[in-house]
């Protein structure tokens, strides 16, 4: 009976609105607040000898641009995207041969997903792979580490979207 129980909570949160309510719990108050925690140490300036400061600058200028499209990304997911698609399921809207979203608004997803993608390439070639040195203050080592564990989380959440959501939503398989 366990088993027949667990089954059944897997099979919910392999539904289109399972996997909503999975990354509206889990990845996007993650990502925000590793967001919040590398915004608040990049406004505190104090990286200070650790790096140049027109290296500090781009890191600085790159991650805003990736929290700020990462914020409004989620906005969209929570306020619209993820709404349409629980309405639609409600609906039983997927029929054969029919989407719960328009592919314009999938392939407006996936130009976001690689726009945030690139800014991590980005952040990631800066930092040099994220090579911490030993030399560095530790609050930017915690700063450095917090942006390579905020690239993690994001492609996580893009693979959960990319292999899972949208095929189910799609009918298309991502294998």
């Amino acid at each position: 009976m366990l088993t027949n129980q667990n089954d059944t909570v897997s099979n919910e949160l392999l539904t289109p609105e399972g996997l909503c309510a999975l990354i509206l719990k889990d990845y996007h108050p993650s990502i925000t607040e590793s967001c919040r925690k590398i915004e608040t140490f990049l406004l505190s300036n104090h990286y200070g000898k650790d790096i140049s400061i027109p290296l500090s600058e781009l890191v600085h200028l790159i991650f805003m641009k990736l929290n700020d499209e990462i914020k409004h990304f989620f906005l969209k997911e929570a306020g619209i995207i993820f709404p349409s698609i629980k309405k639609n399921a409600k609906n039983k809207i997927n029929k054969e041969g029919e989407h719960f979203l328009q592919p314009t608004a999938l392939e407006s997803i996936h130009q976001r997903q690689q726009v945030i993608t690139n800014l991590l390439q980005k952040l990631r070639h800066l930092l040099q792979d994220y090579n911490i040195q030993p030399s560095w203050h530790k609050d930017w080592k915690e700063c450095v580490n917090e942006m390579f564990q905020l690239e993690s989380k994001v492609y996580q959440w893009i693979h959960v979207e990319g292999s899972l959501l949208y095929p189910k939503i799609t009918g298309k398989s991502s294998h």
